[in-house]
């Protein structure tokens, strides 16, 4: 049995061509200091200093700006356990804090 050419599946009408994802931007370090001055060094739900992570309130989009006025800092447990499963009801709750913060 002979093996098939690795052009086989770029030439067949059926194979679909890779799909190039949009290279997201990682937050910069000036834009990780803002917003970590801007909560005070605590998650904004819970008040704790510890395993802090930046979230995006709303997601990044099309345009993948790291805005800071759309970033809080979250605690790892609330970021994971509280806010990403429960994005509906926390979503409005972060959104009246970062009206606060900034």
């Amino acid at each position: 049995m002979n093996k098939l050419s690795s052009d086989y599946y770029t030439t067949c009408k059926f194979a679909k061509k890779p799909i190039k994802k949009a290279k997201r931007e990682t937050v910069n370090k000036d834009t990780y200091q803002k917003v970590f001055e801007a909560c005070k060094g605590k998650c904004v739900l819970c008040g704790t200093t510890q395993q802090l992570q930046l979230h995006h309130i709303y997601s990044r989009g099309k345009d993948l700006t790291n805005k800071v006025t759309n970033c809080v800092m979250l605690c790892m447990n609330c970021h994971l356990n509280k806010v990403h499963r429960n994005l509906h009801y926390y979503r409005p709750i972060l959104d009246e804090i970062t009206k606060e913060i900034y």
